[in-house]
């Protein structure tokens, strides 16, 4: 490991570096001493996104912080912000030693389309996803109440049981003597004999 004056000597080299390289460029921010910040593509595209590069101490013989935690990244998903974050500290391994961050920059701006290629499919799945769980939700709500009411049926042997716990409260099931009226509507005329036809009387006037 270079010694801290080395490291000191390589930080300073590499920060003039980029402040001549990004002069002009809108892009390009230094908030703080050892931390840089590229934007890639334009706002409101949704595959643009914001990388902040942060050196370490001994940075750039270990890889330096790399964040996706700006606010210009919030129409990313956790996991497009976790892939590119993950593909530049594994470009960034491959440069240990040497200055890196104009490097991961150039990285990004060329990738950039690749990093976040899969952001509308996420967003078309998760979408789906949620037209299905409320799918799901409401057949379910539409089973649920149908099973609420669940119809009775009754044997032979409960409904006679019903009907003697009627009798033996005393109160005649709904129909009973039914039966009798429709027999004497069909036998009455039989047994009360031909029916006479009725004696009109008339008075005439003298």
């Amino acid at each position: 490991m270079a010694e801290s004056n080395e490291v000191a000597e390589l930080q300073q080299e590499e920060n003039e570096v980029l402040l001549s390289i990004y002069e002009g460029d809108d892009c390009f921010k230094n908030p703080e001493p050892l931390t840089f910040q590229y934007k890639i593509g334009e706002a409101g595209q949704s595959n643009s996104f914001l990388v902040e590069v942060k050196w370490t101490q001994n940075y750039p013989e270990e890889i330096p912080e790399v964040s996706m935690d700006s606010f210009f990244n919030n129409h990313l998903s956790h996991s497009t912000k976790s892939a590119i974050k993950t593909a530049l500290l594994n470009e960034a391994s491959s440069l240990i030693g040497s200055p890196m961050t104009y490097t991961l920059f150039e990285y990004a701006k060329e990738n950039q389309d690749e990093l976040v290629v899969k952001e509308p499919e996420e967003e078309e799945q998760e979408e789906c996803e949620a037209r299905e769980s409320a799918g799901a939700t409401g057949e379910g709500a539409v089973t649920s109440s149908s099973k609420s009411k669940p119809k009775v049926h009754l044997s032979k042997a409960a409904k006679r049981r019903q009907a003697d716990k009627l009798n033996s409260q005393k109160e005649l099931p709904r129909g009973h003597d039914w039966v009798d009226i429709i027999k004497l509507s069909q036998t009455g005329h039989k047994s009360a004999g031909p029916i006479s036809e009725p004696t009109y009387k008339m008075d005439i006037p003298p």
